[in-house]
């Protein structure tokens, strides 16, 4: 070939491996604003455009929420790194190739040491050059390393999928109390919407019977009281949950608040609580079993561990194999290929000398480990013991305001006949009505808060969100015994 075809090989190879890179590179930052528009596109539509369950806000959560997507991206990022550390257990293979065009030619004499006459000029090798070398070789004391940096690499997927199995879990616990809390919200948003107005007109009409002497004056007071009192309370509860919808969107990944459904509440909308059945210590047990943060210590400590070994290995000298094959164009060489094999030793003193201090700063860190997986058990203890008390109380409160928002519901209605029959003032009719719309807001928000508290208890025993259930089946339609060309 001659030099002008090399170059233009040399020329195209580049060109080529140009080109691939530019392939397998990824394409620049768009502006943040495109990217969460494109984001917002791939969301379900389908989901979006009914009344969202629970237990679907929890999926869409799951499934869209950006943090989540982030942990996901590092597991698969580590089960990556692990794949390519089982290349570093494979032989160095080294392959290497030359070319060169000597003019003139290289020519050498030589001085007899003896005599001191020198020789005639001769050559020794050709203008032209071709050589390659094809070389494998083991270190066996890499190959023990690169084994034990693989295991480590399978701890680290084991460890970054619990930080995911610990993001998913808080994720869940905060979509469930945003979720019922924007509900609420909106329930009140429609409800006290009219109701509002008609308490406004109450409390301006004591005020004008106060000031025109109508009836008792304290009396009208203590109703411009209660009523006032009573939307007092109506608007704190509207701002626990006033922010709810934002924050359920922002879970489950939905840039706009108002691009999804919620369930609708009703004023007599019944929910179905379950006394807790297992006991503090049964769920201890299920805790430092499932909790990611234990198991999290556990993967690094093993970790650790490893790295102990790793110390000691590179006390020890490289030893390991080499063979090869080469050859020569050299037409002057008897024999242009060749092939050559031994073994090869290095040790570097350093590295023995500084063994011990290593070795023992890698114990230190695999008993820190061990310490702080340790005081984590504890604090898991702890936050089951803190989960069920909470969820206990909130039980309870939950109940004692369903049975309060029942018998506000049945004095709304007994006021609500009074009025009607005569016998009752329009005063005790929007007094009882507004005490019933503020009963009801406060079963609902407790329902919110004991949702919460269970989500708590379920993250505190390391329970994985419950997966979506399968789309039903459509049944098989039985065949027709008739024939359809009949008739």
């Amino acid at each position: 070939m001659s030099g002008y075809g090399r170059f233009k090989l040399a020329l195209v190879t580049a060109t080529a491996l140009a080109v691939s890179g530019c392939a397998i590179m990824p394409p620049d930052l768009a502006d943040i604003r495109e990217e969460l528009n494109r984001h917002g596109e791939s969301l379900s539509q389908d989901v979006l455009t009914k009344p969202l369950t629970v237990e679907d806000a929890i999926v869409l959560a799951v499934a869209h929420n950006l943090d989540a997507r982030v942990k996901s991206l590092e597991e698969a990022l580590a089960a990556g790194k692990a794949d390519l550390s089982l290349f570093a257990l494979l032989p160095e293979l080294a392959a290497k190739g030359n070319w060169s065009k000597r003019n003139p030619k290289k020519a050498t004499t030589s001085r007899d040491v003896n005599t001191g006459t020198t020789s005639n000029f001769s050559v020794g090798e050709d203008s032209v050059s071709r050589t390659g070398d094809l070389t494998a070789s083991w270190n066996l004391m890499d190959f023990g390393i690169a084994m034990v940096r693989a295991e480590q690499e399978e701890d680290r997927v084991k460890l970054v999928m619990e930080k995911r199995r610990r993001a998913l879990h808080l994720l869940a616990q905060d979509v469930q109390a945003a979720y019922w809390k924007a509900v609420i919200n909106e329930y009140a948003e429609k409800k006290y919407k009219t109701l509002e107005q008609r308490l406004i007109k109450s409390v301006a009409d004591a005020e004008a019977a106060e000031r025109d002497k109508v009836g008792d004056p304290m009396q009208m007071l203590a109703h411009q009281r209660a009523i006032v009192d009573t939307m007092r309370q109506i608007a704190e509860l509207q701002r626990q949950t006033s922010t709810a919808r934002a924050e359920l969107a922002g879970h489950m990944g939905v840039q706009s608040v108002t691009g999804f459904q919620l369930a609708e509440l009703t004023d007599d909308s019944f929910f179905q609580v379950e006394d807790p059945t297992d006991t503090v210590e049964d769920m201890e047990i299920v805790a430092l079993g499932n909790r990611p943060e234990l198991k999290t210590e556990e993967a690094q400590f093993r970790i650790d561990v490893q790295e102990i070994h790793t110390e000691i290995l590179k006390s020890l000298p490289g030893i390991g194999p080499f063979f090869g094959g080469h050859y020569d164009s050299n037409s002057f060489i008897k024999y242009n290929a060749w092939a050559d094999a031994g073994t090869h030793m290095a040790w570097n003193l350093i590295d023995l000398l500084s063994a011990p201090k290593r070795i023992g700063q890698a114990q230190n860190v695999a008993e820190l480990t061990r310490a702080r997986r340790l005081a984590m058990a504890m604090t898991v203890v702890t936050q089951v013991h803190v989960a069920d008390v909470q969820h206990r109380h909130a039980l309870k409160e939950y109940r004692l305001t369903e049975q309060m928002a029942a018998i506000d519901r049945r004095v709304t209605g007994l006021a609500s006949k009074s009025k009607a029959a005569g016998s009752g003032s329009a005063m005790e009719e929007i007094k009882a009505e507004a005490s019933g719309m503020l009963s009801t807001l406060r079963r609902f928000i407790l329902y919110s808060d004991l949702q919460g508290a269970k989500a708590r208890l379920k993250a505190a025993m390391g329970v994985d969100p419950a997966p979506p259930p399968p789309p039903p089946v459509p049944p098989l339609e039985a065949p027709s015994d008739a024939d359809p060309n009949e008739g």
